[in-house]
């Protein structure tokens, strides 16, 4: 089933799941920290940074927020988005406009936070928050080689976009990054 950007984006946005990564970032920073949202489009597009958050120590965390559908909790692969196709329409025959790195290298964001929701798309089941540097580094683009793809379809208004992500797996995740934080609902 293809994906569509302008309900993704609204779904994103939606209060009651802005309200849930509150909580997850209070869990994380502590109650005190102070939360900046991004919410120009083109901040969110250009940069992917999501959201800043300042420690009561004054450190500045940018972030860029991913979500993952209920149905693969507990799945221990995570997507890393590589690259993405852009073609004129769906339907075969179709012409590439053009490709572009996938979020792993394009976001200017330092962390990630990648969360399972449930299966309104409100609440936060799990989530893992790490540090992307590692992860960019041309030495890492061969590591990638190593896991399985991924693929994702989304429909946007005059354009069609096949996006091939890695499944990595979270001990993967976990062992490269500089920094790393998981959540559960059982914790």
């Amino acid at each position: 089933m293809d994906r569509n950007f302008e309900e993704d984006l609204i779904k994103s946005n939606n209060p009651n799941l802005r309200n849930d990564w509150l909580r997850i970032f209070k869990l994380k920073f502590g109650d005190d920290c102070e939360v900046i949202w991004k919410d120009d489009n083109l901040t969110q597009k250009g940069m992917g940074t999501d959201v800043v958050i300042k420690t009561k120590k004054g450190r500045r965390y940018s972030i860029e927020l991913k979500t993952r559908n209920y149905k693969v909790l507990n799945d221990n692969r995570w997507i890393m988005e590589i690259v993405s196709h852009i073609y004129n329409r769906k339907e075969k025959p179709r012409t590439r406009q053009y490709s572009k790195e996938g979020w792993i290298y394009s976001t200017t964001a330092e962390y990630l936070f990648h969360a399972t929701l449930d299966e309104t798309g409100e609440r936060i089941l799990e989530t893992i928050f790490y540090s992307l540097i590692p992860f960019k580094t041309t030495a890492y683009k061969s590591e990638f080689n190593k896991y399985e793809k991924h693929y994702l379809n989304t429909q946007f208004p005059g354009s069609y976009q096949l996006t091939i992500n890695k499944l990595i797996p979270k001990e993967i995740i976990k062992r490269d990054a500089i920094e790393f934080w998981e959540w559960c609902k059982n914790d």
